[in-house]
């Protein structure tokens, strides 16, 4: 039995998916690559009968990428699951450094693969890593997190009715109840996503208002409830913060690079959540720079 599944949704582009399954295949030493692909209309059946060695799920219908990444758990065979895009890829041998719930740091690439030399990823492990997932902050995507499949049983899946965010409500409802190790070292390349390309995460400004919509659920979870209502009130105040602050920074790198209606999204959906805070003197700063600079 392999030891890791590494599942690969896909949604009509053949054109990157080859190097992200080959990524994934050399990433460990004994690894299941499964591709979903969630309801491709192009050539991206043909393409997977040439990739050999891969299991390949089709879906007639296109279930999002929570849907598909579920389809591919329930096909897996392994005890450990991990997660990638079809844009992205997996570095050489990291599979085998990571086990349970263990994530790690991620090196960034533009558009075209490039890596542009910037390196995120959390800091935190054990305790501390669940309250700092439960506020956004802790930088962990799919892409750089294997995670043991018994997680599964104990917590369920990936909720298909919070797209967008359905990764981070997943990882908080594992951290609740098992422990969360950190590997300092990188161990994938991820695509930023830009204003024109089709990555989900490009529209930032509504998935951060829906998660910050979400943590009042999350904020029920029993590990929560046993926390104070000033702790609670103290959680929900620092997301809030921490929403409406990368809001504003986004707006500010969108400005230089003519994205303007993607700046005032952002503006505005800070200014509505937190107007006091959205408005300082001190969090605009480095907004107003970058709007004189481009008059």
């Amino acid at each position: 039995m392999p030891e890791v599944s590494v599942i690969i949704p896909t949604n009509n582009r053949p054109h990157m998916l080859v190097r992200a399954v080959q990524s994934a295949v050399r990433a460990g030493s004994s690894v299941e690559v499964i591709v979903v692909d969630d309801g491709s209309t192009d050539q991206t059946a043909e393409v997977c009968q040439k990739l050999e060695g891969i299991k390949y799920v089709r879906l007639e219908h296109n279930q999002g990428v929570a849907g598909a990444r579920n389809v591919g758990i329930l096909a897996s065979s392994s005890d450990y699951v991990a997660f990638l895009d079809d844009d992205d890829l997996r570095l050489p041998g990291t599979l085998d450094k990571q086990a349970g719930f263990v994530c790690a740091q991620m090196l960034m690439a533009d558009q075209e693969g490039q890596i542009t030399g910037e390196v995120t990823g959390p800091r935190s492990s054990g305790e501390g890593a669940f309250w700092e997932l439960l506020e956004l902050d802790f930088p962990v995507m799919p892409i750089s997190v294997v995670i043991r499949k018994e997680c599964f049983t104990s917590v369920g899946l990936f909720k298909a009715n919070l797209a967008g965010i359905d990764d981070w409500d997943l990882f908080v409802r594992i951290a609740e109840l098992y422990p969360v190790l950190v590997l300092n070292e990188p161990v994938c390349i991820y695509r930023k996503p830009t204003k024109d390309s089709d990555q989900g995460s490009s529209n930032q400004a509504r998935h951060l208002s829906r998660a910050l919509q979400h943590q009042l659920q999350l904020l029920r979870l029993p590990r929560v409830m046993m926390a104070t209502s000033a702790q609670q009130r103290e959680i929900r105040r620092r997301m809030l913060n921490r929403v409406v602050d990368t809001l504003l920074w986004n707006a500010a790198h969108a400005i230089p690079q003519g994205a303007n209606s993607l700046a005032c999204r952002n503006i505005f959906a800070a200014l509505r959540l937190r107007p006091s805070r959205a408005l300082r003197v001190a969090r605009l700063g480095r907004l107003a720079q970058v709007l004189k600079a481009h008059r």
